[in-house]
């Protein structure tokens, strides 16, 4: 499938040192959703703008029997076990898939962005910590179709693996501004891994070197047999 990639432009302030409990959340670039929609994703969170502002915050935590929503939430708002992300911190992403409308012409801030890891009773264990705002010149429109990809670094990820249990759950915290009425959702998955086809054209290529590799050697051994007596 076709979809357009986002575009990143505007500046991205000066970022703040976390302590040795947070991880601040990087931006690693766009990602292609493959149109999956609301109904095929791993949903974290989906904020919008009240009427009349261009503001929108909102956050889905968990108590220890329920997730927790509050502030402008819409649609799907849940915690997702780490299993969700993959076996390591390391391997934890969150998409933003901003949807504004102006045909992908309209730009939007990302205000705030914060990860919790919270035990199985609720209690917090461990966030990212404080975020770098940053502009996005354009959105795409559609949910679900592609993104802006975040996730820690390898530093960061250290910090976090203390927390990495299956048994505990993210929540997350969101805010994004100059928004001009559209909805914006947070996906979670984990770190993209080679699809089969990619193993299986990597398997062709090596046998296609063996194979080169053979007919060189029985070419060698052939002219070495040459008598010129």
């Amino acid at each position: 499938m076709n979809t357009k990639l986002l575009t990143v432009a505007g500046s991205i302030a000066l970022a703040f040192a976390a302590s040795n409990a947070n991880a601040t959340l990087q931006y690693l670039g766009p990602v292609d959703m493959t149109g999956t929609g609301l109904g095929a994703v791993n949903t974290l969170l989906t904020i919008t703008s009240p009427a009349n502002t261009t503001t929108e915050t909102g956050s889905v935590s968990w108590n220890g029997s329920m997730d927790v929503t509050s502030g402008n939430t819409q649609a799907i708002n849940q915690t997702l076990a780490l299993s969700t992300f993959g076996s390591s911190a390391s391997d934890l992403r969150i998409v933003f898939n901003p949807v504004e409308p102006g045909n992908d012409t309209n730009g939007i801030t990302l205000q705030n962005l914060v990860a919790t890891i919270y035990s199985p009773t609720g209690t917090a264990l461990w966030n990212s910590g404080a975020f770098t705002p940053i502009s996005f010149s354009s959105t795409d429109v559609g949910t679900g179709k592609a993104g802006f990809l975040f996730g820690l670094d390898s530093t960061q990820a250290a910090q976090a693996q203390s927390f990495w249990d299956g048994s505990n759950r993210v929540g997350l915290l969101a805010t994004a501004i100059d928004a001009t009425g559209g909805h914006e959702t947070f996906f979670g998955m984990t770190a993209a891994v080679p699809e089969p086809s990619t193993y299986a054209m990597m398997l062709a290529g090596l046998v296609l070197l063996g194979f080169m590799g053979k007919r060189r050697l029985d070419s060698n051994e052939s002219m070495g047999s040459f008598n010129f007596a």
